[in-house]
């Protein structure tokens, strides 16, 4: 008996009655060994069920926090206590204002404990990549009697989604200024021609070769938006077909291709890449690539200087083999302050020159896409008055790929 008083059932009665025992006994040592066996079966339901919900709970990417109704916290899962940086452990028992240091989700949680009404709203967090942001769902928190003994708040995180909303919106802003800047002049040109200018030959050929000038950057914006979809699309659906090939090929085409845009400023593009490097890629995408990144550096370079096409297989410290490709250049440089954003479309460090140069905003944004439809990336290193270089990093290959 005092093993059942101390909660081990795992003895049972019947085994102690005895030939002399009675029949009340032993019909109570029988319904005693019954009920040790009904609690044994309890006791191991809920603790499986207890294991379970720990589980769930402990896995979920949802940060979830339960609030008592004196604001004390009663648990919170570790997605939770990785967002509030504070011990998953400790947390229970201490009061809400000691764990959260968000007065947003103080307030709305003292709202669901006033109101007893389910609450979503958003709230925002500073860590040390930036604004997090994160929607949060409050609920009251009932026990089996329906008696209120706090509130339940789920929280996910749409950081990405938010991003991505400001990514679009930045997107339909830049591209309806960058299409409304040709089609305002050719609007006004045609119009002045219309009003009487025409009659006026020199004015006439003056405004008509604007109107082409301006239509040929409504043209050049708009394949580079398709072709920038295009990119996306087929990378997203792991479309792009990769062959290794030499490298020295590659760059030799896109050397060629803008020989005759370095002519004009008499540029000289010099080309250093090893016969038998070898890369998995797509060569008319990593051509066009870097094609862009050589129009760039001509265009912001002073006549008669030198841009480096270089390309080289690097080895990193886990021992992966990358295939690095630059285009240097020493011409005006770029401020630090523009680095970050540089492969963002439609963004320029300086907009009156670009467009001034016939630049549609889109060629770094491209590069960067082609360079990620590799499984590369792209990067910049740039100091003012000195000249830029430009990067793309592809993974590499055995010499007899």
């Amino acid at each position: 008996m005092s093993r059942f008083s101390q909660g081990d059932f795992s003895q049972r009665m019947s085994l102690y009655k005895g030939k002399a025992a009675s029949l009340e006994v032993a019909a109570l040592a029988d319904a005693m060994d019954r009920m040790a066996e009904q609690l044994n079966e309890r006791i191991r339901t809920i603790v499986r069920q207890h294991n379970e919900l720990k589980a769930v709970f402990s896995s979920m990417s949802e940060a979830v926090l339960a609030v008592d109704t004196d604001e004390r916290v009663i648990k919170l899962n570790k997605a939770a206590a990785v967002i509030f940086t504070v011990n998953e452990k400790e947390a229970p028992g201490r009061l809400l204002q000691e764990v959260v240091r968000n007065i947003d989700l103080q307030g709305q949680i003292k709202q669901v404990l006033a109101n007893q009404e389910p609450l979503q709203d958003e709230i925002i967090l500073q860590d040390a990549e930036g604004e997090r942001f994160l929607q949060t769902n409050c609920v009251p928190l009932h026990d089996d009697s329906d008696r209120n003994i706090g509130v339940l708040v789920v929280m996910n995180d749409v950081t990405r989604l938010r991003r991505l909303e400001n990514v679009r919106r930045d997107f339909v802003a830049n591209v309806s200024h960058e299409l409304k800047t040709p089609i305002t002049s050719i609007k006004g040109y045609v119009e002045t021609l219309m009003d009487g200018a025409i009659d006026n030959r020199d004015d006439a050929v003056r405004f008509l070769k604007i109107v082409t000038k301006q239509t040929n950057q409504l043209y050049a914006i708009i394949e580079d938006l398709l072709s920038l979809s295009r990119i996306e699309k087929q990378s997203e659906h792991k479309e792009v077909d990769l062959t290794v090939g030499e490298l020295r090929k590659v760059l030799e085409e896109a050397a060629l291709t803008c020989q005759m845009k370095a002519a004009e400023k008499k540029i000289r593009i010099s080309l250093q890449c090893p016969e038998n490097l070898r890369a998995k890629m797509n060569f008319t995408l990593l051509e066009q690539a870097i094609v862009n990144l050589v129009v760039n550096a001509i265009k912001y370079s002073e006549d008669g200087s030198e841009v480096i096409v270089k390309a080289e297989e690097k080895v990193e410290k886990d021992g992966a083999k990358r295939v690095i490709i630059s285009v240097q250049d020493f011409g005006i440089g770029i401020a630090k302050k523009h680095l970050p954003r540089l492969f963002e479309r439609f963004y320029r460090s300086d907009k009156a020159r670009s467009r001034k140069l016939g630049g549609t905003g889109l060629g770094l944004s491209i590069v960067k896409h082609i360079a990620q439809a590799h499984g590369g990336d792209a990067s910049v290193q740039s100091q003012e008055g000195e000249g830029s270089t430009f990067f793309i990093s592809l993974p590499g290959q055995n010499a007899d790929a």
